[in-house]
């Protein structure tokens, strides 16, 4: 019952996390349908840490050309509000209404509905390149990522479309900016871990590995999707979702 556990958590993590769907939405709700309430630290460790990884990986070529690549400085402006405020909330246990499905429910029918605005706005395709002021704005929306269900890239992605990106540019830079959101989860999750002295080598290398593989995957999948379709899907989707969310604890 443990390895399947890991399996589907580190797979569901893998899968969500780049996409606008949130993943601590289906987190939390696999977590409630099956009742795990125990030893969630390495695999939330695990799960960060395979998913860091596999962004890692797929944006290495970037990291030997900072100089030239301002993108990379605008990815951690923006990500640097949702860290503060996140690591603020994670080290106070403030955090009391993270797994309210209702509350989680209802964040991802507002996010599919904002995402939908947004993706359908007028100006949404007329540029990839992003300023300073913008990468502020587009990382104080971030912040509403906070409220489980409402999903960090769909926050960016829908920021963006907003400000007039294209879609292809609103989820690479989805993607930088999840570089540090993740290496601050993965830090503050080491440190729960250490803090519960919970830690099991095999378990965290498996849900690592589980999470990298089928991130890899997810990220291939929705840059090669957004060069054809729009975001529609994933918006009917994360509507859909919320509703059977609220059907479900009903």
């Amino acid at each position: 019952m443990e390895n399947i556990k890991i399996i589907i958590y580190s797979f569901i993590q893998g899968i969500t996390e780049f996409l606008p769907v949130s993943s601590s939405a289906h987190l939390y709700i696999i977590q409630d349908v099956f009742k795990w309430n125990d030893n969630m630290l390495v695999l939330a460790l695990g799960a960060h840490l395979g998913t860091l990884l596999a962004v890692l990986f797929h944006n290495r070529k970037l990291f030997f050309s900072l100089k030239k690549n301002p993108t990379l400085i605008l990815a951690a402006i923006a990500s640097t509000p949702v860290i503060i405020i996140g690591g603020i909330i994670g080290f106070l246990d403030l955090n009391l209404y993270s797994s309210n499905l209702f509350i989680i429910a209802l964040a991802c029918i507002l996010g599919g509905i904002l995402l939908y605005v947004s993706d359908n706005n007028k100006k949404a395709n007329r540029r990839e390149v992003i300023k300073i002021k913008e990468s502020i704005i587009i990382g104080l929306f971030q912040i509403l990522a906070l409220i489980p269900g409402m999903s960090r890239s769909g926050c960016i992605i829908t920021a963006m479309r907003f400000l007039g990106i294209n879609r292809l540019a609103s989820i690479n830079f989805s993607l930088l900016t999840g570089i540090p959101v993740l290496l601050a989860a993965s830090s503050f999750g080491f440190y729960k871990v250490l803090i519960d002295n919970s830690i099991n080598i095999t378990k965290l290398f498996l849900v690592i590995s589980i999470a990298f593989a089928t991130a890899i995957v997810s990220i291939k999948f929705l840059l090669e999707w957004v060069k054809k379709f729009s975001f529609k899907v994933f918006c009917i989707y994360r509507v859909l979702l919320g509703i059977l969310i609220l059907i479900y604890i009903s």
